[in-house]
C-alpha cells in the first residue's frame, strides 16, 4: 500500500495507480476499499478518487471554495474536494 498513489473509478471499474504510474484493476468498490484503508494514509476525495497522502503534490483553491488537488503523477481527471469536505481534508493533511 506504500506505493499506491490513488484509486479511481470510472464506468463502474476501479483501478489502483501506483506512484510509478502503473494501473491495476481492483475488484472492489471505492466504498469497500475505503473501509479497509488506513484513514491516516488515504482520503476519499470525491466519488471518483481515493488519494494517498504520499501522492499529494500541491493544492489549489478552486471555484466556490473547493480545492483542486495535484498529485505527483498524472490523473485521468481533475481531483476536486467539495466545499463541504474541505475542513475534513485539511485536518487529514495535518
Amino acid at each position: 500500500m506504500d506505493d499506491v498513489a490513488f484509486f479511481y473509478t470510472f464506468a463502474e471499474r476501479v483501478t489502483l495507480t501506483t506512484l510509478d504510474g502503473i494501473a491495476y484493476p481492483v475488484d472492489k468498490t471505492l466504498e469497500a476499499l475505503a473501509s479497509h484503508l488506513s484513514p491516516d494514509k488515504f482520503f476519499r476525495a470525491n466519488r471518483q478518487f481515493i488519494v494517498s497522502r504520499k501522492a499529494v503534490k500541491d493544492i489549489a483553491v478552486w471555484f466556490g471554495s473547493r480545492l483542486a488537488l495535484n498529485l505527483v503523477i498524472e490523473t485521468p481527471e481533475r481531483i476536486i474536494i467539495s466545499k463541504a469536505r474541505v475542513p475534513e481534508f485539511k485536518r487529514w493533511l495535518q
